[in-house]
């Protein structure tokens, strides 16, 4: 269900923070205000936005953090990486436009990313909100594992997107391994883990999955279980307030959304 509550103010916009979660098949607009409680929470067809959603996106929201799916990424050691050296990084890229390349140091991992955001999402969002901070999964997920990964042991993780799943492996707190596969069932993502651990070498069994974008009870979360010896939610950057009228398992699926505003 959508939600939008009676406390919501026009007046009280400025201080409201206007989270955003897209993807092809469906929008997510989270709204918090001040005290990081929900004010409004509205799911809608990407391609078919309601009445509802576009009055919405045409408040002038002044705090905006859009969560976009990317279209490349790779990841570089930072000792070896060079900004002279971009032109050879675009190689790996979808397009070849450096103006649409950005890079990212992640210190706590010794690595800087290099990525490019989908063009269609990202085109069509900077003209609803122009000032808006975008924010990939993959900013977010590294965000909150450097303070939740155990310094020992194999980790993997999962941060499920529409279609997709990000992938992850850490061991002994060092990232192994990051990759975007396409599934459409449990048994897609089963045979993307055991492929993955083939491919690493990795025979025993993790300590822990972690998993994001997805409810616990969900049925990828079921199929994870014999991987690791539990599997745990990634818990999110802000600790928000909802009422019981929302479901938990919804909330529970947009933790990592919450981490948006800690990441620009």
């Amino acid at each position: 269900m959508n939600y939008t509550s009676k406390n919501f103010q026009l007046h009280y916009l400025s201080s409201y923070k206007l989270l955003v979660k897209t993807d092809f098949q469906q929008d997510t607009l989270l709204v918090l205000n001040a005290d990081n409680e929900v004010e409004i929470l509205y799911t809608y067809a990407a391609d078919a936005p309601d009445s509802e959603a576009m009055k919405l996106l045409s408040l002038p929201f002044q705090q905006v953090f859009i969560n976009i799916p990317l279209q490349s990424l790779i990841l570089v050691p930072s000792e070896v990486y060079d900004d002279q050296d971009v032109t050879l990084y675009q190689g790996f890229q979808q397009d070849e436009r450096l103006d649409r390349t950005n890079s990212l140091s992640l210190e706590e991992w010794g690595l800087t990313a290099s990525y490019q955001y989908d063009l269609l999402l990202h085109n069509r969002w900077r003209k609803i909100f122009p000032e808006a901070k975008f924010v990939a999964d993959f900013q977010m997920l590294m965000h909150q594992l450097k303070a939740n990964l155990p310094a020992e042991g194999l980790v993997l993780g999962a941060q499920f997107r529409d279609q997709q799943v990000d992938m992850y492996c850490f061991n002994d707190g060092d990232l192994q391994f990051y990759s975007t596969f396409d599934i459409l069932t449990a048994e897609d993502l089963k045979y993307f883990v055991w492929n993955t651990l083939q491919t690493l070498g990795v025979k025993q069994r993790a300590s822990q999955f972690v998993i994001s974008g997805v409810a616990s009870n969900h049925a990828y979360v079921t199929a994870l279980r014999p991987f690791a010896d539990k599997v745990i939610p990634l818990q999110g950057g802000i600790a928000i307030h909802y009422p019981d009228v929302l479901a938990a398992d919804r909330m529970e699926a947009l933790n990592l959304l919450t981490t948006a505003p800690l990441c620009v």
